[in-house]
């Protein structure tokens, strides 16, 4: 079922990209539009906080707790064509649980560190603002061979990008993330959700200008 979803929410995002894609762009927007040839070179830093509650265990009571994500990402691509980028994602999962039992003491949170690594594709659309997606693929627990998992992730995001200048852009960015981890004995654990992230991202530009190209 969240694969279903998780597909549908990409499908959704290439129809808007086409059709935003579609129209023309006379105005000074045009500014924000990045050459053929260019080079993106950052990362960004996101998070998520989720309360959960659970009554699938042994006594049939109410569990609750909370669960924290921290992703620390490193975003390197190249512009295929004005405004699409192509590159590789580089990924620091670590996840924090931590469960509150029926009797109200608090046990010891369990933390875990991914290593994803995988492709993304990001278009710039009108005025700054773009559109990506990425699928990536790791590891965790490389020390504990009893708790190895692998892992597979793909996110679809919306940001802005704010340029302080012509090279560097600050980057708020929202996005719907799909996890799925597999342990050694094919058990597996899913996850669909929204995830917050701000990035710095660095463009070196292909020096081309505009004027002269309109001037031909």
């Amino acid at each position: 079922m969240l694969q279903r979803i998780f597909t549908l929410i990409v499908a959704l995002f290439f129809i808007t990209v086409f059709s935003l894609r579609a129209q023309e762009n006379e105005s000074s927007l045009i500014r924000a539009k990045i050459k053929h040839g260019s080079l993106l070179l950052g990362g960004n830093l996101q998070g998520s906080y989720k309360v959960t509650s659970s009554e699938l265990n042994n006594t049939g009571q109410e569990i609750t707790g909370r669960r924290i994500d921290f992703n620390l990402r490193s975003k390197n691509g190249y512009f295929v064509r004005e405004d699409l980028a192509v590159g590789l994602d580089l990924s620091v999962l670590h996840q924090s649980n931590k469960i509150t039992d029926a009797t109200d003491s608090d046990r010891e949170p369990s933390r875990e560190t991914f290593i994803l690594a995988g492709p993304f594709i990001r278009y710039y659309m009108l005025n700054g603002v773009f559109g990506e997606v990425t699928m990536l693929a790791g590891l965790n627990n490389f020390n504990d061979v009893n708790r190895k998992y692998k892992a597979l992730e793909g996110g679809v995001g919306l940001g802005y990008a704010f340029f302080i200048n012509k090279q560097f852009s600050l980057e708020p960015v929202l996005s719907v993330r799909y996890f799925r981890k597999v342990d050694r004995d094919g058990r597996a654990y899913t996850e669909l959700g929204p995830m917050i992230g701000f990035g710095l991202q660095a463009y070196l530009l292909r020096q081309k200008s505009h004027v002269i190209k309109r001037a031909l």
